[in-house]
């Protein structure tokens, strides 16, 4: 299946996400902030640059927006890449095969961003003068603390792309094992609603702008000191409920 070209944030993008194995990741571990960024070539990486853009873009507005404020401005990118993910679930994933693979894949730690002490520092302050929306921003904040939240940001929302990949990829292959060719945009709601820890209902379109808020949460606390970083928080309760879902119901309609 051909990769979705959902465009949120324009061709002019920072190149914030990393890449990666595609075997295990469909993010990766490496930022790069600076420099011009080409054009959105819809890939996961695209996708995860989209939702960072956006969150840097609010981050600008701080004290002067809501939380509703906020998922919204992040629904859009956040279902860009979310569609990107099952498309590479679907195409180029690995299948997951059982509970226990899920399980055990989510409860893999994550590699760290290789962006950190003084070169993320340079970079950071070199992409604030070009992202102007930023500069109060870092004059504002110890530059620790920005140095620290942007990769920790790149890392959270990449494994979050990283979860939804793998959720997305058991649900598939349940739905095949089943004699169901799945419906893609099925298993995207599914699979966001088992990551949001959601009802379950495929009839249902749910918010994605909640989902990435979550992970901007998780960067959040990664970037304080004694944290466990972007780890996934509960891989067995995902497991759980992805292994009971009917895959039937993943069928197109």
């Amino acid at each position: 299946m051909a990769a979705n070209t959902d465009n949120p944030t324009g061709a002019d993008s920072a190149a914030l996400a990393p890449s990666g194995p595609p075997a295990t990741s469909s993010g990766a571990d490496s930022v790069a902030l600076a420099g011009q960024a080409p054009p959105d070539d819809g890939s996961v990486a695209a996708g995860v640059t989209g939702v960072v853009r956006s969150a840097l873009d609010a981050a600008a507005k701080a004290g002067t927006i809501s939380v509703s404020g906020l998922t919204e401005t992040l629904e859009r990118a956040a279902r860009s890449l979310s569609r990107r993910v099952v498309d590479d679930a679907e195409s180029r994933r690995p299948p997951i095969a059982d509970r226990t693979a899920l399980a055990k894949a989510l409860a893999t730690r994550p590699p760290a961003p290789a962006l950190a002490g003084a070169t993320a520092a340079a970079l950071v302050l070199r992409f604030a003068r070009r992202f102007k929306p930023l500069k109060g921003l870092v004059t504002r904040s110890p530059i620790w603390l920005v140095a620290a939240a942007v990769p920790a940001l790149v890392a959270s929302v990449t494994r979050g792309a990283d979860e939804l990949g793998m959720v997305a990829s058991y649900l598939i292959h349940r739905a095949r094992a089943a004699g169901v060719e799945p419906d893609l945009e099925r298993v995207r709601r599914a699979a966001v609603q088992i990551v949001s820890h959601m009802p379950l209902d495929p009839e249902v379109d749910p918010s994605h702008g909640n989902l990435a808020f979550g992970w901007l949460k998780r960067a959040a606390r990664a970037a304080l000191p004694f944290t466990a970083g972007v780890a996934t928080a509960d891989p067995e309760g995902l497991a759980e409920a992805a292994s009971g879902f009917d895959p039937t119901l993943l069928a197109p309609r």
